[in-house]
């Protein structure tokens, strides 16, 4: 693993929360000793394709490999592919936990997983979502009958916004990924709306996202998508020249740098469109005198602007070209060779459409096995949030896209990570000075994993509330008679109960109490834990990975010097609601991690 620059280290392994501010010399140690670990490297061989057209160097992990693996790997495979796609499975998805945490559950195969990421929603599902998402005080949720509140809360930044949402929001699906999709590439050079420069706005970023996002889910090409855009007026208000504009589109779509003989020639062409000043609003317009003289620009004569852009989106340096671009970004930790079989491996698979490029890469071996790079905010933030089950401020998307709000302290501009703002798009690698990461650090720590009462509950840490009328709690197992027919009036009393309210309340009921039900088994199941179990409940839910044998031995005199441990026969148990208290400790531990803000290798 490749270190963080030393100050950013510094800053982890020195700020802790008030409530355990006397802990911290004995943290600090135990972070300072950890720091060096790497997780365990499974020799899996070569894996033979799991699906996927390319080959060699991008060859697809087989199902075959991923059955093969221990469940924790298989853990961390699964979501390493949701991490990057922001999205997590907690543990208590993903494990048996009446076993334990010794098997898993109901492990998807990794083609059922892509299976997913090519099935788009019903329409009514999508629609009940948006409707969830953005709210309607006018309307009624048709199941309920109660008025629609929004999830989330937006402003002038709402483009930005948006998509993150519905990212946050949209289960697996093609839904889903079309959202992922449009939005790392309008964060990249590749179709950035440059909204920092004067010319753009957030008209822009509405337009160019929403087109890529229909244009993915409608199946069109990669050229067809490349053609389009080179024509629209957000192409042009990032490139406001013929000069600049051609000679971009050859240099961001073709490689082609230094080419200085055929921009003139291209620009000639391009003589046919002008961008007006700011005064007229900055709009794309024909001009009076077009070119009426052809120009052989990429060894194809071309009469207007029309005709070069097709000549860039036909050409067979595009393919390789976006592909190179992507591959840098998800394979940033590997040398320039490395990055140039990967993508020539991929390019020969000749993709078509943009999700043939993403999901070689999302499934490949070298990807899921053998990367380990800084992951996004994005990736960590709301990655570990499903892992979490946190329940998400109204306003965290307007503080992650604005800085503002509550959780103004997520807004990735301050982390050298803006959004769909930059000329240019995001760089390649994500930012690691020590401001950005002290910023990244202080969002992550503050606002996700310090914040328990959004956490505590769903992580089965903290007894949950029963809907009213509340049920009895079931019956012991070795009851009395006497318990059991105290259970058996109380069962009948909350019959009754329930019989009393309209169709309308006993459906909200019905829901409420389907969520109370899974909370309280989960309740009890974490309940059972030994303490080195909860520590690697904790840790995998964090980070994926369990409690190595100086950090169970560390953590527990830790806890147990804050008051949090009763011992009895030679062992240690959590006092009783203190369970979400040892949990923010640990996870103020985990935040010090440089493992915590990376997508790690596994062999």
């Amino acid at each position: 693993m490749r270190s963080l620059p030393h100050r950013s280290m510094h800053f982890l392994c020195t700020c802790l929360h008030p409530h355990i501010r006397c802990h911290t010399a004995a943290l600090i140690f135990l972070c300072a000793a950890i720091v060096g670990c790497s997780p365990g490297q499974p020799d899996l061989g070569g894996a033979k394709s799991g699906g996927g057209n390319a080959s060699g160097q991008a060859a697809p992990l087989s199902d075959s490999a991923f059955a093969a693996m221990s469940v924790d790997q298989q853990y961390q495979v699964t979501n390493k592919i949701l991490g990057t796609l922001y999205k997590g499975v907690s543990v208590a998805d993903f494990y048996d936990l009446s076993n334990g945490l010794s098997s898993a559950s109901n492990t998807q195969s990794l083609n059922q997983l892509r299976q997913q990421l090519l099935t788009p929603l019903p329409d009514a599902q999508r629609s009940a979502l948006d409707l969830m998402i953005v709210g309607d005080p006018d309307a009624e949720d048709d199941e309920t009958g109660t008025l629609v509140r929004a999830a989330f809360k937006f402003d002038d930044n709402r483009p930005r916004q948006m998509p993150l949402a519905r990212m946050y929001s949209y289960p697996l699906s093609r839904d889903l990924f079309s959202q992922w999709m449009a939005w790392h590439l309008a964060n990249s050079i590749l179709f950035s709306p440059a909204e920092e420069i004067d010319s753009a706005d957030m008209t822009d970023v509405q337009n160019l996202f929403r087109r890529l996002v229909l244009s993915i889910m409608d199946g069109r090409s990669i050229r067809d998508m490349v053609a389009t855009h080179q024509r629209s007026v957000e192409n042009w208000r990032r490139f406001r020249s013929p000069e600049d504009n051609t000679r971009e589109m050859m240099e961001i779509y073709l490689g082609l740098f230094e080419n200085d003989a055929e921009v003139p020639k291209a620009s000639q062409a391009c003589r046919d469109l002008y961008l007006t000043d700011e005064r007229d609003g900055y709009k794309l317009a024909y001009t009076d005198f077009p070119n009426d003289e052809p120009q052989l620009v990429l060894g194809t004569y071309v009469l207007n602007c029309g005709d070069f852009y097709d000549v860039v989106a036909s050409h067979p340096l595009l393919i390789p070209r976006v592909t190179s671009i992507l591959v840098d970004y998800f394979f940033a930790d590997r040398n320039a060779d490395e990055r140039l079989a990967l993508t020539e491996s991929i390019a020969a698979s000749n993709p078509v459409r943009f999700e043939d490029i993403f999901l070689a890469i999302l499934f490949s071996q070298a990807y899921l096995l053998d990367t380990e790079r800084p992951a996004s905010f994005e990736e960590t933030y709301l990655g570990m949030a499903s892992r979490l089950r946190w329940e998400a401020h109204r306003d965290v998307f307007r503080g992650m896209t604005g800085g503002r709000g509550g959780l103004s302290r997520t807004y990735m501009a301050e982390m050298g990570w803006p959004t769909m703002s930059l000329k240019l798009g995001r760089i390649a690698e994500v930012p690691a000075d020590a401001l950005s990461f002290a910023n990244y650090h202080k969002a992550l720590r503050e606002t996700l994993m310090l914040d328990r009462y959004h956490w505590r509950t769903q992580l089965g840490l903290n007894k949950p509330e029963a809907p009213e009328p509340a049920p009895p709690e079931p019956l012991p197992a070795d009851a009395s008679p006497r318990e059991a027919a105290a259970f058996a009036a109380a069962t009948e009393e909350f019959e009754q109960a329930v019989a009393a309210l309209s169709k309308k309340e006993q459906r909200l009921h019905d829901e409420a109490l389907e969520e109370y039900t899974r909370q309280y088994q989960l309740y009890t199941s974490v309940g059972r834990f030994t303490l080195p179990e909860l520590f690697d409940y904790l840790f995998l839910s964090a980070v994926q990975r369990r409690t190595n044998n100086i950090e169970r031995t560390e953590l527990t005199t830790i806890v147990n010097a804050a008051g949090f441990l009763d011992v009895e026969f030679g062992k240690a148990f959590v006092k009783s609601g203190y369970t979400d208290d040892l949990a923010l400790l640990v996870f103020d531990y985990i935040s010090r991690l440089p493992e915590t803000y990376y997508l790690r290798r596994l062999r």
